[in-house]
């Protein structure tokens, strides 16, 4: 949509949610997969204010409103923490939604968009490329976050997207979805087909775990992007956690794995020179150096010690999820280039190659880690 179409329905939800000021400028924020995300700067009393407007994808989101209800819970309930501890200005700490004067979440279009309002964090910036500062203290975001949510049942929370992080059966459709080759891809990725199969027992050894009872289920992140950290403008110092739609029940490993998979490859996730694509040691060193002791004493030590196991699987797991799209047309993630989701298998096979040759010393890193914690 352009920005021309986009002021009156902006207009209309400023309304809506009751907000304050005068629409005055509108930016397109274009990192993110599944939503589409947009700055809304108003006017307001001669002083600038700026909120989050997003149209949720409800095709991956098929219930916008559970999703705002988990959101709402697990964000009341960090404010409750921070407001204990003491922080001052809980507002740029905190993600917050609004809602319409009927206590709704969403402003639903003649054509069935889902539109929402959310807070924007002020003088704050997220980083897509993180420096080792910048890292540690996306560790220590986001294990904060972990910490102030080991106390909240988890089965509380919807399962927004069913088995998410279900690696057994992100494999059994990435299986299925080659038997189909409803797009006639199969024959061109082959090769990294058989070795993500190569690779089933690494990437299920957490299900395994979780199968066994020796892997709790917390509330989790899901999506724990070092981007989707805000950090102050001036100082560095991490402020809230965003982008909290895929907030869960699931295993603290696949957060932490994340992370890592994304922040600590210098490469990126779709570049195609595969010669790039590496697991950093030292940025992986950073993250767990903010993120383990802020969970230390919160979660057992199966955790702790299944932390590098998240790194590997979760990226043979996104890798699978690629090739899947791929090879079903390119249906589910925002394809910004022709052939995208094979680059970004690729990518991310490249990166577990890496990751399997080096999980001796990220095990060992993280013993130092926890020993260092011990004194």
């Amino acid at each position: 949509m352009s920005n021309y179409e986009l002021f009156p329905l902006f207009n209309q939800i400023i309304k809506d949610f009751n907000l304050k000021g005068e629409l005055k400028r509108i930016t397109c924020v274009s990192t993110g997969n599944i939503n589409d995300t947009f700055v809304a700067l108003t006017m307001h009393e001669g002083h600038e204010r700026e909120y989050i407007f997003q149209r949720v994808n409800h095709r991956v989101f098929s219930s916008p409103e559970r999703v705002a209800e988990n959101v709402c819970k697990v964000t009341d309930h960090v404010e409750n923490k921070l407001r204990e501890s003491g922080v001052s200005d809980v507002r740029r700490h905190v993600l917050r939604y609004y809602r319409k004067s009927d206590g709704s979440y969403f402003h639903i279009t003649e054509n069935g968009d889902y539109w929402r309002a959310l807070s924007c964090v002020y003088d704050a910036i997220s980083v897509d490329s993180a420096d080792i500062p910048h890292l540690r203290a996306a560790g220590v975001a986001f294990g904060e976050f972990q910490n102030h949510l080991s106390d909240f049942p988890a089965e509380s929370l919807y399962e927004t997207i069913p088995d998410f992080h279900n690696t057994k059966k992100r494999y059994a459709d990435l299986v299925a979805s080659a038997e189909a080759d409803v797009a006639g891809r199969l024959d061109s990725v082959r090769e990294e087909y058989e070795y993500l199969l190569s690779m089933e027992k690494e990437a299920t050894v957490l299900c395994e775990l979780s199968e066994k009872g020796v892997l709790p289920f917390r509330v989790v992140h899901n999506d724990t992007k070092c981007n989707n950290v805000m950090f102050d403008s001036r100082t560095g110092e991490h402020l809230a956690v965003i982008d909290l739609d895929t907030v869960m029940p699931g295993l603290v490993a696949y957060d932490f794995g994340d992370a890592v998979r994304f922040a600590a490859n210098p490469g990126g996730e779709d570049n195609e020179d595969l010669n790039r694509i590496y697991l950093d040691l030292d940025y992986y060193s950073a993250f767990a150096e903010g993120f383990v002791p802020c969970i230390y004493g919160k979660v057992t030590d199966e955790e702790i010690e299944t932390l590098p196991d998240g790194v590997l699987a979760i990226t043979l797991e996104l890798a699978a999820r690629f090739l899947k799209d791929y090879l079903d047309g390119d249906v589910y993630f925002k394809c910004k280039k022709k052939y995208h989701n094979r680059i970004r298998t690729r990518a991310q096979i490249a990166l577990a190659k890496d990751i399997f040759g080096k999980m001796p010393e990220l095990r060992r890193r993280l013993r130092a880690i926890v020993e260092k914690i011990n004194g």
